[in-house]
């Protein structure tokens, strides 16, 4: 008989560690499922914004090109490339070289909040220089992403919710926020980052180094 209530006390025990298990997956589950769909939503909402910049951009170049042409400035190096998928656009402004990619929302990321929980949220990243040059045949993830953080201009946080504003970063401005309205943040992001490139420009690189010369 001893032998019996031990089986049956094992089975209970058994039973109650199911149970437990069961509950905790499941409350684990339910999370990931919370963050599976926003981290959708928010794919979605972030395609559907950077399509909504390349169509500004095209707008933009071509206001460009009249304005400079009617100060005698050749045009013909003001232009765009984009890929077929339409995540990536390279833009040539004179001598200015930009890109403008959506292609690293691959898995659920946030932005910290303050006094709030975190967003989850995609990116749109703007980078100074040629994308495609910039990564070379590099095909590792968080190579590539250290490459772009090198070069980043801005990046543009897109949240699940379109009712919710987009959230701008400026890298030489320390990432502090800027709130856009979703409406009008593919057109802000994209005017922003042109403005802080074509309104900077490049020193001359000179050799610091002393030569053995004495004059």
């Amino acid at each position: 008989m001893q032998n019996n209530y031990d089986s049956l006390d094992n089975l209970e025990v058994r039973v109650q560690k199911s149970s437990v298990v069961q509950q905790r997956a499941g409350l684990v589950a339910v999370y990931m499922y919370k963050q599976f769909i926003e981290f959708h939503q928010a794919t979605l909402n972030t395609n559907d914004m950077f399509l909504k910049i390349l169509e500004n951009l095209a707008t933009v170049l071509e206001y460009l090109k009249q304005s400079l042409d009617i100060r005698n400035v050749p045009t013909q190096n003001v232009a765009c490339t984009i890929d077929s998928a339409k995540t990536l656009a390279i833009v040539n402004i004179l001598w200015h070289k930009i890109s403008f990619t959506c292609r690293f929302n691959i898995s659920p990321k946030a932005l910290p909040r303050a006094s709030d929980n975190p967003m989850f949220c995609g990116r749109i990243f703007a980078i100074n220089g040629d994308f495609t040059k910039l990564i070379k045949e590099e095909d590792d993830y968080d190579k590539q992403i250290e490459t772009l953080l090198a070069n980043e201009i801005a990046s543009l946080y897109v949240p699940a919710e379109k009712n919710q504003g987009a959230i701008m970063t400026i890298r030489h401005k320390d990432n502090q926020e800027i709130y856009i309205g979703h409406l009008d943040a593919p057109r802000e992001f994209l005017l922003k980052v042109i403005e802080i490139v074509c309104a900077g420009g490049e020193f001359h690189k000179q050799n610091t180094k002393k030569t053995g010369f004495i004059f």
